[in-house]
This record gives structure tokens, C-alpha cells and sequence, in this order.
């Protein structure tokens, strides 16, 4: 019998996701965001040809089984590279992007499973000319981007995966067999990026990068994003915390509510750890629903972005289902 499996990883470039160094493009209209992927996947030829993402890397992978065990396997996916937006003047265009060759380890066989790996990526058709101190005193760096995916695949059908690696810009997303979101990377750092991405940096050079990775959010939390960023209401204030830096504290006072935009958060009660949270994430509304103070602490374990709202951008309604499907998440996870 054989089982085939898959992960895909989109990488795409979130809005306020560049400093300001980086933004000029973008804001002049010759460069364009990218939409938030779906939390699940069912048109991703479409999004390509939209111009949605950057590319995906698509791991596919098989495995025979015979009488429970494990006889052979092998790849069977690649790389599927985007379409860049671009707007000069009146007129559009949707520039391709370059391919790098995929990397594919030698699977991993144990008695009852396999593990794949495979990193995928590219860059667009053009590149940036950057200062150098050595003659010709410009260099052109290419903007690679990629991830590494691990899939496992087991021989009672089961399967899961993990981004193992990824360049620190643009965002990447990861998605199960089934196509359902089952990781992000939490942080993009396009400075980091910008400044050390290039030559021999990068996977087809030796060099990977473990990202800093989170759960997906809720669909209620991906309508509430949707509503507090984009609302008829005052637009969010946009805050950026350090690692080690406290967007709540336990008892305090509690006025606003946060969307997580970038990195990482660790949720403390009682000063003992509980959970984290990521990008995607609405948090603060336990304080507007009960004695108006907060009931646990947020610290960012990363760099971090929110973007920061009164209570009243969602309704009452909005209020107590957030609370309740974070209350079921609490007991879940035991907390």
C-alpha cells in the first residue's frame, strides 16, 4: 500500500511588516503587499496567479507499506514560485520569480516512519544594487527567500510537519496535508534580512535559519483582525515592544485591546507560565468583560508588533466569544 503526504509553505509580505528604509516601494505604489492567506487552502494555482505570495514549497512524499512495514519511499513535490505585482505609472504587471534548485535530504527510515526534508525558495528576476568597500564598490544582492520543511510520514497513514527553516523575511506560513494553517513563523526581521541574506548566506550556501515559530489563530480572531485593522473606526496605534518588555501586567488596569502582528508572547499567572501566543492572536479582552483589570501577564519573548485598539472596536457579543473560545483553548492545554 502506498501512503502520500504532503506540507506547503506560503511566504508572503504582510502590510507594516518593512521599516521604513525598506517601505519606499510600497508606499509609492511600485511594490505591493500581499493579502493574508486563508487559513485554509483550497485555490493555491489561483493565488499564484493573483500575485498572493511569494512562492510555496510544496513537500510531497511517499511511502510503501507492506504487512506494517516500511519498504520504500521517496519526493514527489517542488517549488511553486509567484507572481510579483508591480506598478509603474498606468501599468501593471505580474514579473515571475526565480526558482532555486530544491534540497532534498536522504529520508529518514525507522521501523515505523519516515522523515523528509526539503527547503525551496528563489528570488525575483531583479536585484538591488548595495554599497561595498572593495572595487567595484557596488555589489548586486539578489533577495532570496525560502523555507525547510519537515514531514513525517508514518506507516499508520498519520503524518505531521514543521518549518524547520526559513529566511527571517517575508512571512511563512505552514500548512498540513489537509491544507489547514498548523504553523507560522512568528517574527520577520527584513532588516536582518536585507543586511545578511546574500552570497554564500542562505541554504544553497550552507547556511539555514531556525525561525521563531507560533500556533495559528482562531477563524473568529482571523474576522476580529479583519474588523479592528481595517473597521470604519480610528485606525489601531501600531506599538513595538523589545524582548523582555511587558504589553500587560496581572491586576493592572486594562483599556485596550491588541492584535499580535509580529513575534512572540509568553502568558503568565500568578507569575507561572501558561501559554504562548503569536501573530494573529486578539488579546486584553477579559479586562473589558470582567473588573476592568487584567488577568494575566503578556511579555514578549521576541522583538515584537501590535496593533493596539479601544474595547469598543468589537462589540460586546465579539467581547465574550473571544473570551470564551481563549477559555476553552486554556482548558485544553491543561492551564
Amino acid at each position: 500500500m502506498q501512503i502520500e503526504r504532503s506540507a506547503t509553505s506560503i511566504s508572503w509580505i504582510p502590510s507594516e511588516s518593512l521599516p521604513a528604509p525598506l517601505k519606499i516601494p510600497f508606499e509609492q505604489g511600485l511594490m505591493h503587499y500581499d493579502p493574508p492567506p486563508p487559513l485554509t487552502l483550497t485555490d493555491l494555482e489561483g493565488m499564484r496567479r493573483r500575485g498572493e505570495f511569494r512562492f510555496a514549497n510544496i513537500l510531497r512524499a511517499w511511502i510503501d507499506v507492506e504487512g506494517g512495514m516500511i519498504r520504500d519511499c521517496g519526493y514527489a513535490g517542488g517549488v511553486l514560485m509567484g507572481l510579483t505585482p508591480v506598478t509603474v505609472g498606468s501599468l501593471s504587471m505580474m514579473l515571475p520569480t526565480k526558482a532555486n534548485q530544491e534540497i532534498r535530504r536522504e529520508p529518514e527510515v525507522t521501523a515505523d516512519a519516515v522523515r523528509f526534508v526539503q527547503t525551496a525558495g528563489g528570488r525575483p528576476l531583479f536585484s538591488v544594487l548595495k554599497p561595498s568597500a572593495k572595487w567595484p564598490f557596488l555589489v548586486t544582492r539578489p533577495f532570496t527567500v525560502w523555507t525547510t520543511i519537515e514531514l513525517t510520514v508514518r506507516a499508520d497513514g498519520s503524518s505531521t510537519q514543521h518549518l524547520e527553516g526559513a529566511s527571517q523575511f517575508p512571512r511563512h506560513w505552514l500548512y498540513d496535508h489537509d491544507g489547514r494553517l498548523a504553523e507560522k513563523a512568528a517574527l520577520t526581521q527584513a532588516m536582518l534580512w536585507e543586511s545578511t541574506t546574500f552570497g554564500g548566506h542562505t541554504p544553497w550556501g550552507g547556511e539555514d535559519q531556525a525561525p521563531v515559530v507560533a500556533p495559528p489563530e482562531t477563524e473568529l480572531e482571523r474576522v476580529l483582525t479583519e474588523r479592528i485593522m481595517g473597521g470604519d473606526g480610528p485606525q489601531p496605534a501600531v506599538r513595538t515592544l523589545t524582548a523582555g518588555e511587558f504589553l500587560f501586567r496581572q491586576a493592572e488596569p486594562g483599556t485596550s485591546l491588541a492584535v499580535i502582528l509580529d513575534g512572540t508572547f509568553e502568558i503568565r499567572v500568578d507569575g507561572q507560565a501558561v501559554g504562548q501566543v503569536g501573530p494573529g492572536t486578539v488579546v486584553g479582552e477579559r479586562a473589558s468583560l470582567q473588573d476592568g483589570r487584567r488577568t494575566a501577564d503578556l511579555r514578549a519573548l521576541t522583538q515584537a508588533r501590535v496593533a493596539e485598539t479601544a474595547p469598543g472596536a468589537l462589540t460586546a457579543e465579539q467581547l465574550a466569544e473571544l473570551a470564551q473560545g481563549h477559555h476553552r483553548e486554556d482548558s485544553t492545554a491543561g492551564r
